[in-house]
């Protein structure tokens, strides 16, 4: 569009478009600056005209994407899922039985031999004294450290070890010591790319596993309904549970 501008009684020439909104820009044009152009009804201000497009521009509605497309967009994401080979239901369930026994178990063993019933009682009986209750768990630590036996300190090297080979494991390739042994891996989703510590780690492992002890914890049912309903919804068509929805992820086959 050619505008023809003008300051006071001088005119300054006709310039298209882009002249002007560089003009603008370097000083060489002013917003108090007259302009006129075909299809203009009167002179105006560059400043008043502008606004004027502005507002133009942010009335006209957003194209919106026809629902077909959206549609097809969907079904292409579910066609990327398919090729991925997804994990089967056997193999998530052996990987996190695993999982469970190096993780759990160990740790089952260790609170078992340090809080034995003797011990809870006493402590219960000491909840108003914080000193008392120091000293107990102290004198606790040294009776089993001067047992001698190894079940609670190969116990703990258990634990302690499936801990950080999992972390280091899931950082790195997108799978726990269980996923390892059955071949399958936690990747992106929709795209199959790796994972890495955010996503496989952070999100889909440590903030889930937050949310379900907070919400039963605090909130009791709605913990065990959350935990209930992450593990149905390995049941859908792409097997993604709520921390994989959560973490945006998918558990596939490994092929190297």
């Amino acid at each position: 569009m050619k505008y023809h501008l003008a300051r006071g009684e001088e005119q300054l020439g006709t310039f298209n478009d882009l002249d002007v909104s560089a003009g603008l820009r370097e000083g060489r044009f002013k917003s108090t600056d007259l302009c006129w152009a075909d299809g203009m009804a009167e002179w105006k201000t560059l400043g008043s005209h502008l606004q004027e497009l502005n507002m133009e521009e942010a009335a006209v509605p957003p194209i919106t994407e026809p629902s077909s497309i959206t549609a097809l967009r969907a079904e292409v994401r579910q066609d990327q899922v398919i090729r991925l080979e997804m994990a089967s239901l056997g193999q998530r369930f052996a990987a996190k039985l695993i999982d469970f026994a190096l993780i759990i178990v160990p740790l089952w063993v260790v609170l078992t031999m340090v809080f034995d019933q003797a011990f809870v009682e006493e402590t219960q009986k000491l909840q108003n004294d914080p000193t008392a209750m120091v000293n107990a768990m102290q004198k606790r630590a040294e009776k089993l450290q001067a047992s001698g036996g190894m079940k609670l300190p190969l116990a703990s090297l258990v634990f302690d070890m499936a801990l950080i080979v999992n972390v280091v494991l899931l950082t790195l390739r997108g799978q726990t010591i269980g996923k390892l042994c059955l071949g399958i891996q936690v990747v992106r989703f929709p795209d199959g790319t790796r994972a890495g510590f955010i996503k496989a780690l952070l999100l889909r492992a440590i903030l889930f596993t937050i949310l379900v002890f907070t919400s039963l914890i605090y909130f009791g049912g709605m913990g065990w309904a959350l935990l209930m309903a992450d593990y149905l919804m390995i049941f859908r068509k792409d097997r993604r549970c709520l921390h994989d929805l959560v973490a945006d992820t998918l558990v596939t086959k490994r092929n190297s």
